[in-house]
């Protein structure tokens, strides 16, 4: 059955206009400036240099103006540069991020940025929505229906993929589950929340095409977070007013599930070793100290403890 083709994006209103205009310019002024040239009796070589100027003018309005854009299929998402062109099965997309230099897809054996969706580094800092948001949300909606959330409709739970814009919700849903319950290990007086650092860490995170974030909401509020890799879940929390109600333990699992279809063996996760709540809980959930140690990124950089949970389907190693 052939794809259906969804959408076509090019560079921005703006942008096209202003290259139409150079190559108004460039296709009409320069060969009227050449023609007049030779009509006023100049060496033919000023007239014959300004038409290949031209020319070349022409064609690089073309390749990097007019000849990138973005094709979406229901099948697969394309994305066409001025020398390369990259091809991605939705089955395969692992990150849509918008960029500066074009809006991020890419799987998790390679990525690539489309040139003619991009936003400028200014507008990412200042948390404004720009074109390349709303085609990214787009986009998002159409991996959705590859990958839909997961669903119970009668608790009205859902666990669905977080999106590129919700990096400051992820930092507040983190600080509220963790700054109370870790306050023992950092002491709020001596060592305040890092705010902008774990801020910076969920923007970095979400454009990452290895790391997969998620949220779970209940009845469209969002309560929990998980974030893993291929083998590792480093990130796990849920706020302090919906705790002790399994939403831990969902998330848990549902990482878990992601990694194991993977073929991870092990999934692993990183513990404060003073954090005895939650060695209790991964203990509950299946999981086992494995003695490997290492020290926290934060001050005032307590140790962290590696735990481990065996694939239960994968297997056994021969003696």
């Amino acid at each position: 059955m052939p794809e259906e083709e969804l959408r076509i994006w090019r560079a921005g209103p703006v942008t096209l206009v202003l290259i139409s205009i150079f190559a108004v310019a460039a296709g009409i002024v320069i060969p009227v400036l050449a023609y007049l040239v030779y009509q006023n009796g100049s060496s033919p070589w000023l007239p014959g240099l300004l038409i290949v100027l031209s020319v070349l003018a022409l064609l690089y309005v073309w390749r990097f103006g007019f000849h990138p854009r973005l094709r979406v299929s229901d099948q697969t998402v394309e994305i066409i540069n001025p020398f390369r062109r990259y091809i991605f099965e939705w089955d395969d997309v692992t990150v849509i991020a918008p960029g500066e230099n074009g809006l991020l897809i890419g799987t998790e054996d390679e990525s690539a940025e489309a040139w003619c969706v991009q936003k400028s580094n200014l507008a990412s800092r200042r948390g404004r929505l720009t074109r390349a948001d709303r085609i990214a949300d787009e986009l998002l909606d159409i991996l959705d229906l590859h990958h839909p959330p997961v669903e119970n409709e009668e608790s009205g739970v859902r666990i669905r993929r977080a999106r590129p814009g919700e990096s400051r919700l992820l930092a507040r849903l983190e600080r509220a589950a963790s700054e109370d319950a870790l306050a023992h290990i950092f002491p709020p007086q001596q060592y305040p929340y890092p705010v902008n650092a774990i801020a910076q860490r969920w923007r970095q995170l979400l454009s990452s095409r290895l790391t997969h974030a998620y949220l779970l909401e209940v009845r469209e509020s969002p309560v929990g977070y998980v974030a893993f890799d291929s083998e590792i879940v480093h990130h796990l929390g849920v706020v302090p007013d919906h705790t002790r109600r399994g939403y831990g333990s969902t998330l848990l699992e549902f990482a878990c599930m992601e990694i194991y279809a993977g073929g991870a063996r092990d999934a692993f996760c990183w513990v404060l070793t003073n954090n005895h709540t939650a060695r209790a809980f991964y203990r509950a959930q299946g999981w086992n100290e494995t003695g490997e140690r290492t020290k926290s990124e934060f001050p005032p950089h307590p140790q962290l403890l590696q735990m481990a949970r065996r694939n239960p389907h994968a297997p056994r190693r021969s003696r």
